[in-house]
């Protein structure tokens, strides 16, 4: 099993095993605290032949301190047995997400973990742009 795509976007969708994706993006910047409308994670998992069964997938979206972003969230995927002709398959993962509230300024990171292994870590930098006074003393 390996990762071939891992990103945070603007929009992602899955169509017949299709993964699209648009606007990728490790940064983001506004007032604080902001709330952004939508994003969504997309990921795209290559399976062998020797992956097939169930799988436990967890999704974490954390600060550096572990303060979570997002509940973790878990879920099972099953991989199906493969035809002879095949030694791969493709397994398309998006999560969309509304709303999403950021409090802070900093590095926050996705983590998605299969069987409990880290397999792909995308890092957010968040940039807040809230206008300030200027401080008359300096």
């Amino acid at each position: 099993m390996r990762v071939e795509i891992a990103a945070i976007c603007d929009a992602a969708t899955d169509q017949g095993g299709k993964l699209n994706i648009l606007g990728a993006f490790d940064r983001i910047g506004g007032e604080l605290p902001m709330v952004m409308p939508q994003c969504a994670t997309a990921f795209r998992i290559r399976w062998d032949r020797e992956d097939a069964g169930e799988h436990s997938l967890s999704l974490l979206f954390e600060d550096l301190r572990g303060a979570p972003l997002l509940p973790p969230l878990e879920s099972k995927i099953g991989v199906p047995s493969m035809p002879p002709e095949l030694d791969s398959h493709a397994i398309n993962l998006v999560l969309n997400l509304q709303r999403l509230r950021v409090e802070h300024e900093g590095k926050y990171q996705m983590i998605l973990r299969v069987d409990g292994k880290e397999v792909a870590v995308l890092p957010l930098w968040v940039q807040d742009l809230t206008p300030h006074e200027p401080n008359p003393l300096a």
